[in-house]
This record gives C-alpha cells, sequence and structure tokens, in this order.
C-alpha cells in the first residue's frame, strides 16, 4: 500500500529523515515509536505530501507522491487525523463532516450529511451534530475529526499524535474509536505515546530516532525483548517514568 525508499528530509541544517524505507501492507495497522524529534511526525506528513521530502520516493498504491496532478489522488486515498482538531468552528459538527464529499467529491450535501451522520454514529457522538465544534469536548472534536477523515473513504488513515491535545480524562474514548476502527479494512498508521495502546493495536512497531528506523518488530517482541539498546532504554524511560 505504501512503500517509502531512501527518503530524505531537512528543516535547513537539521536532519529530520535520513534515507528511510519501510513498506506497509493493505490492511496493517502500523504504529510509529520514538523520542521527541526523531521524525516520526515528519515521515507521515511525507505519505501525503503534507511535508515535501528532499529526496527518495514514496509510493501510494503505484502513484509516486508528488507536487502535481497525482497529488489530488493520492490525498483521496489518505485521511489524516492531526494532534489540533482543526475543525471549521462555523460550521456545525455535521457540516464539519460533510464539507469534504461535497468538495472533493461532488456529492450532494444531502447525501453527504445522511453519511456524515452514520460516520458521527459510528464514532459515538451522533448526538452531537448539530452544535458548533466550540460546544465540544476536546476529546468530542478529536471524535469529529476522525468520522472527517472517514467520510472521504480513505484507504489509508493517517494519526498524528491523535490524543497528544488532550486532558488526560479524554484520551481513552479517542483511542476507543480508533481500536474499533483497526483492522476493519483501512491501513493505519499512528503516531502516538500511548504504550499500552500501541501495544494492543499494532500489527507492527517501527522505533524510530534521530531521524532513523532503528527496529521493526511485531509488538510482542517489541515491547517484552527487543535487543536494540536504543529502543530498550526509551521504553525503559516512558514506561518507568
Amino acid at each position: 500500500m505504501i512503500r517509502m525508499r531512501n527518503v530524505g528530509k531537512r528543516f535547513g541544517e537539521f536532519n529530520a529523515l535520513k534515507n528511510v524505507s519501510l513498506d506497509i501492507f493493505a490492511g496493517e495497522v502500523v504504529v510509529l515509536l520514538g523520542p521527541s524529534g526523531s521524525g516520526k511526525s515528519t515521515l507521515i506528513r511525507c505519505i501525503n505530501h503534507l511535508e515535501d521530502y528532499d529526496s527518495g520516493d514514496v509510493f501510494v498504491g503505484d502513484i509516486r507522491v508528488e507536487r502535481g496532478r497525482n497529488l489530488l489522488a493520492v490525498r483521496q486515498q489518505t485521511g489524516m487525523v492531526f494532534q489540533s482538531f482543526n475543525l471549521f468552528p462555523n460550521l456545525s459538527v455535521l457540516d464539519n463532516v460533510a464539507l469534504g464529499p461535497v468538495r472533493v467529491k461532488k456529492q450532494s450535501w444531502d447525501g453527504a450529511r445522511t453519511r456524515a451522520r452514520e460516520l458521527l454514529h459510528r464514532v459515538g457522538i451522533a448526538d452531537q451534530a448539530e452544535k458548533y465544534p466550540a460546544q465540544l469536548s476536546g476529546g468530542q472534536q478529536q471524535r469529529v475529526g476522525i468520522a472527517r477523515a472517514l467520510a472521504m473513504e480513505p484507504r489509508i488513515l493517517l494519526f498524528d499524535e491523535p490524543t497528544s491535545a488532550l486532558d488526560p480524562e479524554m484520551v481513552g474514548e479517542v483511542l476507543d474509536v480508533i481500536k474499533r476502527l483497526a483492522h476493519g479494512g483501512v491501513t493505519m498508521i499512528l503516531v502516538t505515546h500511548e504504550m499500552g495502546f500501541a501495544r494492543q493495536v499494532a500489527d507492527r512497531i517501527v522505533f524510530m530516532e534521530a531521524g532513523e528506523i532503528r527496529e521493526i518488530a511485531d509488538p510482542q517482541t517489541f515491547f517484552s525483548s527487543t535487543t536494540n539498546e536504543r529502543a530498550r532504554a526509551f521504553l525503559d524511560a516512558v514506561l518507568n517514568h
């Protein structure tokens, strides 16, 4: 589903990605772990060209991710859920979810709103459809963000630390929604610091540090018996914090 070959990305003098190569298969749930600044968010932002990589190749299916006419085709296949909710404050919850299919896929408002109601039910907030984002809790707003991503019927869902902006008591409700979506046929790539969640939901863990992939393993191996010294140090620091 996704192929990355020798991908490099710099921000000035900072080398954010260093010759990263990774294959992600259809329907797989991959969790990216690593310390802050290790390149995790940059990696997923290169998949849908929110960041323009400097070297190497990124493919979504058979389409090379690059500026130009291919980009719309890539973004129609990829949904993104951000740290901040990025909802339109002047639109109702329902219309926040319906807007993408109307604008991009040229669906009717009636049809898009019907589908939006189904998706709001799926993420557990159907009763909030007529409210505005400012009237919702952070956890509810993030669930609207997930419904909005699903409205585009993506083949790939990218999550960039979807719970990092939430109060602790709201984290669980968002993670529960993502767990229900996992292994439902959509390919999912998640950046998260929630170790227990990563262990439960991932098919594979990709551990990054300093812009490089240091280890790829199944969750059981990674959390219980990794032999990678840097991964072990990271886990010791996070789990014993």
